[in-house]
């Protein structure tokens, strides 16, 4: 479920919870071992490297491809005019 907080002058800064990845076939033990390692939401993933989340105990390199895709589609949804995400790009 989105946050969303008014910080003034009609700016909508909205936070993802990173449960959301579950949305696009994200397992919960998966979300768990993300939110161990500090992300707790969609930015925050998106935000992060390839390498840095490969370093999260059983993430391979093609569940850190899944993770990072899956968090780029969650950021997506975020209408444009009120998204201040940064959008998952390749490394």
């Amino acid at each position: 479920m989105p946050i969303e907080e008014d910080f003034g002058d009609d700016d909508i800064f909205e936070v993802l919870d990173i449960d959301q990845l579950q949305n696009h076939g994200i397992g919960a033990s998966d979300i768990s071992k993300l939110k161990a390692s500090g992300y707790w939401t969609i930015s925050s993933v998106c935000a992060a490297t390839r390498r840095n989340l490969s370093k999260i105990k059983g993430f391979s390199e093609q569940k850190t491809e899944k993770v990072k895709e899956a968090a780029g589609k969650c950021a997506v949804e975020i209408p444009h005019s009120l998204s201040t995400y940064p959008k998952c790009s390749p490394d």
